[in-house]
C-alpha cells in the first residue's frame, strides 16, 4: 500500500473540504472552505497550497463549492465534476472537466477515479473512489441510501471517509423544523450514524480496517456520539474510527 495522508479541513454543514495525498497525488475533494484558512492549515503540516493538482467535487451544493473560485485563481489546480455542477463554478477560471458518472478514468499520472452516482436532494451528486499504485480510498458524504451497490464500490479500500451525519433521536427531539427533518432522513438526504455503522462493519468484513466518520451535523450529533456509535458496532475489532469536527487540523497517516 502507497502512503496515504489526509487532513479534514472542513467537514459539516457549513463548509466541506478535505486533502488527500495517495501515493504521489495530491488532491481535494470539495472545496467549501476559505483559501486562506485551507493554505494555513496546510502549510502547519508543511503543504503548500499550490502544489495541490485537482478538485473533485462530490456536488454542486455550496457547502462543497463555495471556495473554488479563490483556491483555483491562486493555483494552477483543475476542478473535476459532474456537467450538473459546472453553474456553482461557472467563475472559476481554472480548467473546469466534466466526467461521466460511474466511468473510471485516469485525470492523473496513475491516478484512477471512478465516480459513482448516490441519492441526494442534488441534481447528481457522487461518491469517489480513487486508486494509486495498489492503494484505494473511498468518499461518501451526502448520501440518504445506502445500498448494496454502493457497499460494493467502496469495498475494498484501505481507507474510507463516510458521512455520520446524525443521531436521529437528536434530529427528532433539536430545533430544527419538521420538514427539513424530513428533508435529512429522506432517501435523498443524509446518512445517519446508525447508517454509517453499519456500512462500516459490512465493510470492515470485507478488509477495510481505517474510517474517517465525515459530514457530523454540529446541531444534531457530535464527534462522541458518532463515534461511539460506530465503535459499539465494530465492538472489540483492530479498526481505526476517526470522527471529524466542523474544523479539523489534524494530520491522518496511513
Amino acid at each position: 500500500m502507497n502512503s496515504i495522508n489526509i487532513i479534514p479541513i472542513g467537514s459539516g454543514s457549513t463548509g466541506n473540504s478535505i486533502y488527500i495525498e495517495i501515493g504521489e497525488r495530491k488532491i481535494l475533494v470539495d472545496m467549501g472552505m476559505g483559501f486562506k484558512l485551507t493554505r494555513d492549515i496546510l502549510a502547519r503540516h508543511d503543504r503548500d497550497i499550490r502544489e495541490i493538482e485537482a478538485i473533485f467535487l462530490t456536488h454542486g451544493h455550496y457547502d462543497h463549492t463555495k471556495g473554488c473560485v479563490p483556491i483555483c485563481n491562486n493555483t494552477s489546480c483543475s476542478v473535476f465534476c459532474d456537467p450538473s455542477a459546472m453553474y456553482p463554478i461557472r467563475n472559476v477560471r481554472a480548467e473546469r472537466i466534466g466526467f461521466e458518472m460511474n466511468c473510471e478514468f485516469e485525470p492523473l499520472h496513475d491516478l484512477f477515479v471512478k465516480p459513482f452516482s448516490i441519492p441526494h436532494d442534488y441534481v447528481k451528486t457522487c461518491g469517489y473512489t480513487f486508486r494509486y499504485k495498489g492503494s484505494k480510498l473511498g468518499y461518501l458524504t451526502d448520501c440518504g441510501l445506502m445500498s448494496d451497490a454502493i457497499i460494493d464500490e467502496l469495498s475494498g479500500s484501505d481507507v474510507v471517509i463516510i458521512e455520520s451525519n446524525h443521531d436521529v433521536d437528536m434530529l427528532k427531539n433539536g430545533p430544527y423544523p419538521k420538514d427539513l427533518q424530513r428533508r435529512i432522513l429522506s432517501k435523498y438526504g443524509h446518512l445517519s450514524n446508525d447508517d454509517c455503522a453499519d456500512t462500516v462493519l459490512k465493510l470492515y468484513e470485507r478488509g477495510t480496517k481505517n474510517f474517517i466518520l465525515a459530514h457530523l451535523s454540529e446541531t444534531n450529533n457530535t464527534p462522541e456520539v458518532a463515534l461511539k456509535t460506530t465503535l459499539d458496532k465494530l465492538k472489540s475489532t483492530d479498526a481505526f474510527v476517526y470522527a471529524c469536527l466542523a474544523r479539523n487540523e489534524d494530520l491522518l497517516s496511513f
